[in-house]
């Protein structure tokens, strides 16, 4: 078996932390620009629909990686190699270290993305509402149709944004209420069986984190129509060439 060399190489676990938590971060605040992009095209002003263009698309790409690596460089001096008593061998030294992480990790990579995310999305439905409103007006189409059309848009658009946040707290808060508890819990006398579980829980919620960034192509594929219809035709397509070297 392997050994896990970040578990007892300072070097190795420092910057194994800074690299994790700083391209968590940036996916999952990228994943948030992306609800303010949708946001922006929807929109009925131009001037705010002009606003959703590649140069300012790269440019948020790059002040979100400038700022996560930031936050996240105080990893480099917190956390060390071969910590005992603790879920992980490469874990936070000190108690300030600890409070901040738990603090940082549950508002920059849950709380505060999440509440983005839905005021977002519901001014994104807002600016749905608002384009529907005036399109009878300019296209040529029976309202009735018009209107079922527009609210089966509304809804769809609906239960894909709460579905989005929902899942985004449910994969990333249990991380960071183990965390508290491990923190608040620290100096407490434990068996060797609490530990273990602990160990075990944490690796767990560690596992959870990761889920969200493959959460936007599934939520898209199953409350998309056209998603779902360009997923099918993709199948379709790929059965057929399949089936042509048989």
């Amino acid at each position: 078996m392997i050994a896990d060399r970040t578990e007892t190489v300072s070097v190795l676990c420092k910057l194994r932390l800074v690299v994790l938590f700083t391209m968590r971060t940036i996916s999952l605040w990228l994943l948030t620009l992306a609800s303010v992009d949708r946001y922006l095209i929807s929109s009925p002003n131009i001037n705010r629909r002009r606003m959703s263009n590649l140069k300012n698309a790269y440019l948020w790409i790059l002040i979100v990686s400038i700022i996560s690596a930031l936050v996240w460089a105080e990893s480099g001096y917190c956390f060390d190699a071969n910590m005992i008593g603790t879920p992980q061998k490469c874990y936070a030294k000190s108690d300030a270290c600890r409070v901040f992480n738990d603090l940082a990790q549950s508002l920059i990579t849950t709380i505060i993305p999440s509440t983005v995310m839905l005021v977002i999305g519901l001014f994104t439905i807002n600016n749905v509402r608002k384009v529907h409103r005036i399109g009878p007006s300019s296209v040529g189409m029976s309202c009735n149709n018009y209107a079922r059309r527009n609210t089966k848009d509304e809804r769809s658009l609906t239960v894909m944004l709460i579905a989005q946040v929902i899942l985004l707290t449910i994969f990333t808060l249990p991380q960071a209420g183990q965390k508290f508890y491990l923190t608040y819990t620290f100096y407490q006398t434990k068996s060797s069986t609490q530990r273990a579980l602990e160990s075990l829980i944490f690796s767990f919620v560690l596992l959870l984190t990761y889920t969200p960034n493959c959460i936007p192509f599934y939520l898209y594929t199953i409350t998309g129509t056209i998603f779902r219809e360009t997923l099918f035709k993709l199948l379709q397509n790929g059965i057929k060439h399949l089936n042509c070297f048989h």
